[in-house]
């Protein structure tokens, strides 16, 4: 026996479409303003604010030191060093010049050797006993220490900076690395095998990208070492760069380059620590959202 066919009018059946495209609408509008909300919350949070945090310690910098308190060549004010940077903009870019040249040799060398030697240890269980209690004895000697031997060395020119450079940068990541490599999931180990992968199928596709937030660490604290590395070089010995600049300014009592050498030395170390952040966003996108909680 047949059922009764329910006859729904068009009337009826206009009436329910538009209802669902007036919530379809307003779940739009809901997604746009939650949106835009952390829009707004980001630029505050990552422009506004610290804009706002910086221009109010340069205010209470600039009072402080129109007031008379120490004398402008022990504490200079913010527009007489902005004024000295502009009048000498043509030696602190030369400056700079020489020190992120020596950055930007000694960092890649360091990040490669770094995690070639992080690799090895976390790889090879015997050398966790052997090489790596040398790689931790070497960052037990200062750098001001091992720089004016480095110049002793090897001379007055790049190569002494870019050791010291590297010397500094290699150790985070080579701990970084080894710490990495070892807090693989062992589910995901086990599983991979299960599924016939290889060892180096492992290392590639399980243990290498699971170990890339780990790297990305050192790599962002190494990236604001190297700044300090290459003026510390510097100082030991150098005819130019920041630290070079910074110790002749320090001589003549030139307190606004000194601080004007300071600032440029920040701004680099601030910009490669950005720039690890950076490329961290972009290789390992999964791990940022995982860390914000957006699964």
């Amino acid at each position: 026996m047949r059922q009764p066919v329910e006859v729904v009018g068009t009337s009826s059946v206009t009436r329910h479409l538009r209802g669902a495209a007036v919530e379809l609408n307003a779940d739009s509008g809901a997604v746009k303003a939650a949106v835009r909300r952390r829009r707004r919350g980001w630029i505050t949070a990552r422009i506004v604010a610290p804009v706002i945090v910086v221009g109010g310690f340069l205010a209470i910098w600039q009072l402080v030191s129109a007031s008379g308190w120490q004398p402008d060549f022990l504490l200079p004010a913010p527009s007489g060093i902005a004024q000295d940077m502009w009048h000498g903009r043509a030696g602190y870019w030369a400056n700079t010049l020489t020190t992120l040249q020596e950055i930007l040799i000694g960092f890649p060398i360091g990040v490669v050797l770094g995690i070639a030697i992080g690799a090895a240890v976390g790889l090879i269980p015997s050398l966790q006993h052997t090489a790596y209690p040398f790689v931790v004895a070497s960052q037990s000697v200062p750098a001001l220490a091992l720089a004016p031997l480095l110049v002793l060395w090897f001379g007055f020119g790049l190569l002494p900076k870019v050791i010291l450079v590297i010397q500094v940068v290699f150790f985070p990541i080579v701990i970084a690395t080894v710490s990495g490599l070892a807090a693989v999931s062992q589910q995901a180990m086990l599983f991979g095998r299960t599924l016939g992968a290889s060892n180096l199928q492992l290392l590639v596709k399980v243990r290498i990208p699971a170990s890339l937030p780990y790297m990305f660490s050192g790599l962002k604290i190494s990236a604001s070492y190297a700044a300090v590395a290459a003026v510390i070089a510097e100082f030991a010995g150098a005819k130019s760069g920041l630290g070079a600049m910074m110790l002749r300014a320090n001589n003549y009592l030139e307190t606004q380059t000194t601080f004007g050498a300071l600032i440029l030395v920040t701004v680099i170390g601030v910009g490669f620590f950005a720039l690890m952040t950076l490329l961290e966003r972009i290789c390992v996108p999964w791990h940022e959202n995982f860390r914000k909680g957006n699964h």
